[in-house]
């Protein structure tokens, strides 16, 4: 007996039992149409934030800051560190000089008015928005760009100027549908001068249109009172000098502070493994929890073929005493479940497609984000595989019962 000939015994017992096939196929279908689905949307949430990233400098970035505590453990108590080291602009500017392979450094300051969150007022209007104080490279860090006016620039970095940038619902909350630029904004008890507006930007719950940006020398000069800087970002010219870079950054920190070689640097390459792992843990999870489906799935299948066995009884003896084999029973229900799983198989991924573009939709629609669900050749033939292995796991033990009829006994059966 050669393959084709089980193969389209399977077929023909498909359409032979309609109402039990589409029942089998149901399971598989739902199965790995929930497993093809979830995990499309874990290959499409990786393959947008990769894009973000990519755009924001990507493996070229590098962050870096001061020591995180000015407290350690000795014998099980917190106690005060005997120094404080902080990152200045002087960093900054020996970091540019230390070596032509760095395209910018961003220098920035966490400022705090009362809050997580600054009150912002323009004559009867108020809201709350987060305040970003940096340099002009910051848009091109951030991929985010002007919509009216212009950004921060060096100028007001030198005069320490009382400007800001704001963000676009900012901009609405304040001056609704009025031009905000050259008007002023009143904020921590001084009055800032709007420059520009921002477009609209949001990036998961990261929301930059309530963001605000001043100089990152007026924060320190007129709102802080000292020269310290939170950390910094630092771009490479291209992916392969970061460690080049890394190297410069470690020999600047040990020439101007003491206690150099505690300070942290972070490159892209690192925030993206960790967003790797991140995503690894949910499709994992994610796909576990609609692979429990699958198994249902094969359970309802080898039912489906026990209760073909039994009902086949007699077609078996009829088979055996014309010459069929074992080999060849056990053969045929094999592939008839193979099949059976294959052609769900197939369908379940046309479900995924139809789940995952639904929900990429319908976050799309909340987020506001060109999110989409992705589906790779890869991810079709893993669940192709998966398909074909629930039907050769549940299909053996029902081949294996039907193989081993006695061929005078199921000749009896009615």
């Amino acid at each position: 007996m050669n393959l084709l000939e089980p193969i389209s015994m399977g077929i023909i017992q498909l359409r032979t039992n309609k109402l039990r096939s589409i029942l089998s196929l149901l399971g598989i279908l739902i199965a790995v149409g929930s497993v093809t689905g979830i995990v499309s949307l874990g290959e499409g949430l990786q393959s947008y934030i990769l894009g973000e990233f990519d755009k924001m400098g990507g493996y070229s970035m590098i962050w870096s800051w001061a020591p995180d505590s000015w407290y350690r453990n000795e014998s099980g108590n917190w106690v005060r560190r005997p120094w404080e080291e902080y990152l200045t602009y002087r960093d900054v500017e020996a970091i540019m000089a230390e070596t032509n392979l760095v395209e910018y450094v961003i220098p920035h300051v966490w400022v705090n008015m009362g809050g997580t969150e600054s009150n912002m007022q323009y004559r009867s209007a108020s809201t709350y928005g987060s305040v970003e104080s940096t340099s002009p490279y910051y848009i091109m860090e951030q991929n985010w760009r002007i919509a009216k006016g212009r950004f921060l620039n060096f100028f007001d970095m030198a005069n320490k100027a009382k400007v800001c940038v704001l963000g676009s619902q900012l901009a609405e909350d304040l001056f609704g549908v009025s031009d905000p630029i050259e008007k002023e904004v009143k904020m921590g008890g001084m009055r800032y001068t709007v420059v520009g507006v921002m477009e609209s930007k949001q990036f998961f719950d990261n929301n930059y249109n309530d963001r605000v940006m001043i100089p990152v020398t007026t924060a320190q000069e007129r709102i802080l009172g000292h020269d310290h800087l939170g950390y910094i970002t630092v771009k490479a010219k291209s992916p392969e000098y970061v460690d080049e870079v890394v190297d410069a950054m470690k020999r600047v920190y040990r020439r101007y502070h003491d206690h150099g070689d505690e300070y942290n640097i972070r490159t892209g390459e690192g925030e993206l493994e960790e967003i790797n792992r991140v995503l690894l843990i949910m499709k994992a999870v994610a796909g576990g929890v609609a692979g429990i489906s699958l198994i249902v799935g094969g359970i309802g299948i080898m039912n489906i073929m026990l209760v073909s066995v039994t009902e086949r009884t007699r077609e078996i003896g009829v088979r055996k005493a014309l010459g069929a084999t074992r080999s060849n029973i056990l053969h045929q229900f094999i592939v008839e479940a193979v099949v059976l799983c294959l052609f769900g198989g197939m369908l379940g991924i046309g479900l995924g497609l139809i789940i995952g573009k639904a929900i990429s939709i319908y976050i799309t629609s909340i987020t506001h984000m060109t999110f989409i669900s992705l589906i790779s050749p890869k991810l079709m033939m893993i669940a192709v595989g998966f398909s074909l292995s629930v039907g050769l796991i549940f299909g053996v033990y029902p081949a294996w019962r039907a193989s081993r009829l006695d061929p005078v006994e199921a000749l009896r059966h009615e």
